[in-house]
């Protein structure tokens, strides 16, 4: 069975290592989630009113690089989406960048992401507007990803657009690929590189960098692709398959084997060979520094919704949003076999809140913080 904390015993057990090679930033980052539903973070007190028996709960840390504070927050989002599909065929793009590019994203992430989404976005629209495909204003959900699944650094987006858009005379029109394909990838191909490298060469110029025509040389040889996936089945499906790339990190604790001080062993996907499962073995100073390069800028948006998919669209192609009562998530998750208020003990008894764990007081983290109790 899955240890739920191995990730932050991970982090507990290579903390000297992590104060001297990561920065700030990252620290904080990962401290938060080693303190998750620990005492660190007080908690409440239950009594199960059958057994008797004392539960402590603690809280969560809600950092969104979290794998365990995540759940609820993709559920709503899912809600949130059911209330916005257009009747049509949806299909999924991915853009990537070359992995040449790899060490420029990680000295500049925010604009180089920002960048990566920007022109993915001006692509698609680009091909909306052309009449031999289409005519008409598209748009497009894209969600940032910077992981591959063995946690290499592998920026790409996932781009989810619907099969039509709305004319200049405010009418809906569908693709014209007959729900077989939506744009030529070899034609996105082409445009996302050339657009992704012009504007790269006015970020350069706008930073000031020199020796940088070396590597806009070494990018334009290369061949730029855009992949392309078959259109979605239905709109469950759909959202359910999108929230995947929503509400993840570069790992759970589900993958992760087995660990100690000198390997961590995982599952990942092999995608140069038929995505066949296998496992990996990184020393747990490589799985910490892997897992740090993927957390985002702060405040850093990775869903973005462009076009007819925005929200200064919504009141034209929805005009009339239906009303969602506001959901009970206790209930929810009971109805999925998760009751919260069940005594994992004797099964039978409910969970009575007794008291309040306050939170340790202090620093956000410090180099003679033990390890913690769990």
């Amino acid at each position: 069975m899955a240890d739920p904390d191995s990730i932050a015993r991970i982090i507990d057990q290579q903390w000297a290592f992590i104060e001297q090679h990561c920065n700030n930033y990252q620290v904080r980052i990962l401290d938060a989630i080693r303190r998750c539903r620990t005492p660190a973070l007080g908690g409440h007190l239950y009594r199960c009113d059958s057994c008797q028996k004392i539960h402590h709960r603690y809280n969560s840390c809600r950092n969104r690089h979290c794998s365990r504070c995540q759940n609820t927050q993709k559920e709503q989002w899912i809600q949130q989406r059911q209330q916005q599909f257009i009747n049509t065929h949806y299909y999924h793009l991915v853009f990537t960048l070359p992995h040449q590019l790899n060490q420029l994203c990680i000295a500049y992430p925010r604009q180089l992401y920002a960048l990566l989404m920007k022109t993915a976005w001006q692509t698609i629209d680009a091909f909306g507007w052309n009449h031999k495909f289409l005519g008409a204003q598209t748009g497009a959900t894209i969600v940032l990803h910077t992981w591959g699944s063995n946690l290499s650094f592998h920026p790409h987006v996932h781009c989810i657009v619907p099969g039509g858009g709305v004319t200049i005379n405010g009418k809906w029109k569908n693709a014209k690929g007959n729900g077989k394909f939506l744009f030529p990838v070899k034609g996105l191909s082409k445009k996302f590189k050339g657009l992704f490298i012009a504007q790269l060469n006015n970020f350069f110029l706008f930073q000031g960098l020199d020796h940088t025509q070396q590597l806009i040389q070494q990018i334009k040889a290369l061949k730029w692709n855009v992949y392309a996936k078959p259109p979605f089945g239905g709109k469950q499906a759909l959202v359910r398959y999108l929230a995947r790339y929503t509400h993840n990190i570069a790992i759970s604790h589900h993958r992760i084997i087995d660990h100690n001080q000198k390997k961590v062993a995982f599952h990942y996907k092999d995608y140069r060979q038929a995505a066949q499962k296998k496992v990996i073995n990184l020393s747990p100073q490589e799985f910490i520094r892997r897992f740090s390069l993927h957390f985002l800028p702060r405040g850093f948006c990775r869903i973005r919704h462009y076009g007819i998919l925005s929200a200064a669209w919504k009141q034209r192609v929805f005009p009339h949003p239906p009303t969602t009562e506001k959901i009970n998530w206790k209930d929810y998750w009971k109805t999925r076999g998760l009751n919260v208020e069940q005594c994992p003990k004797c099964k039978n008894g409910r969970l009575l809140c007794i008291g309040i764990i306050e939170p340790v007081r202090g620093p956000p983290y410090s180099k003679t913080i033990t390890p913690l109790q769990r």
